[in-house]
């Protein structure tokens, strides 16, 4: 049966429900500003901030175009939302995983950062986000035929020039054999391994940087915009297809951290040879010392000997 709720009752949930849609759709990024490849969402608080990061946006498109063969669209500037506290990012973000500090989007081009510079600097979320943002609009309909360790490996690539981090976590676990097979890290990245998929990936990318040239990630993403062959544009980009690439990644990577293997055994081994040796020479300390209290009490005899016959009477 159908009640019918008093009119006032009815007024009073009705603005109750108006509040709460604007209260759930509502944001801090309430303030606009537009540069020459950007449309900048930020926090009025800060605008000192949004001027800041619309600059390193700007400078990082640039380079990221000279980089990855892109030609940047005055026509279709690219959203832009600045945060300017890690928990506004996250809130209005709905993001599960509290360490994220970036997030770049295929359908709208928007780009999210947390501008905080909590966890990582401003300028690094930036062009990180930037060079998916880049990579989403030279492949186009083609995007989806990219490796996600390819596409991450970009990323971390161009916006990570000291990889220290990266290269402890690969001979970690190049030393231990534990590895992921790139073939797993196409499609998604396992939650709890995943420093360790962006590591590789990004190993991987600045191998073919360093042994085919600077130019082979945009001779790549060109190939695949064209064939949506990601096996082709590889194969133009350095010469071998991508099971042979993979291999010899991993060559590298195992011949490179051959050395840091070597020593953990060598410090294994050492470790037990040095508990051996420790033992060897405390039982040499106590022979010595034994034999030490044996001289100690017979030369203590000897002279007791000699005081009983100097003093005993001459007859």
């Amino acid at each position: 049966m159908l009640r019918r709720l008093p009119v006032m009752q009815f007024c009073w949930l009705f603005f109750l429900l108006l509040f709460i849609s604007g209260s759930a759709s509502a944001t801090v990024l309430t303030a606009t500003m537009t540069t020459t490849y950007f449309t900048v969402h930020y926090d009025p608080k800060d605008p000192y901030l949004a001027e800041s990061a619309a600059q390193v946006a700007s400078d990082e498109l640039l380079r990221l175009a000279k980089d990855l063969g892109y030609e940047p669209e005055p026509q279709r500037r690219i959203p832009l939302m600045v945060y300017r506290t890690h928990h506004s990012f996250i809130k209005e973000g709905g993001h599960k995983d509290r360490y994220v500090v970036g997030t770049a989007h295929t359908g709208d081009e928007r780009i999210s950062v947390d501008a905080s510079g909590a966890f990582v600097t401003m300028k690094t979320v930036i062009s990180h986000e930037l060079t998916h943002a880049v990579v989403f609009r030279i492949l186009g309909r083609h995007v989806d035929a990219l490796p996600l360790w390819m596409h991450e490996g970009l990323a971390k690539y161009q916006s990570e020039p000291y990889p220290d981090a990266d290269d402890a976590l690969v001979a970690q676990a190049a030393a231990d054999g534990t590895l992921i097979a790139l073939a797993d890290l196409k499609k998604r990245f396992p939650g709890k391994r995943s420093d360790l998929a962006y590591a590789e990936s990004s190993s991987a990318v600045r191998y073919m940087v360093h042994k085919y040239g600077s130019s082979a990630p945009k001779r790549l993403l060109a190939e695949i915009a064209k064939s949506g062959s990601f096996d082709k544009a590889l194969f133009e980009a350095t010469g071998v297809v991508e099971k042979e690439f993979v291999s010899q990644w991993a060559g590298s990577i195992s011949k490179r951290y051959r050395l840091l293997r070597t020593w953990r055994i060598l410090s294994a081994l050492g470790g037990s040879t040095m508990a051996i040796l420790a033992i060897i020479a405390f039982i040499i300390r106590r022979k010595r010392m034994a034999r030490a209290a044996r001289e100690w009490e017979w030369e203590e005899f000897e002279d007791s000997m000699s005081r009983q016959l100097r003093d005993w009477p001459h007859r």
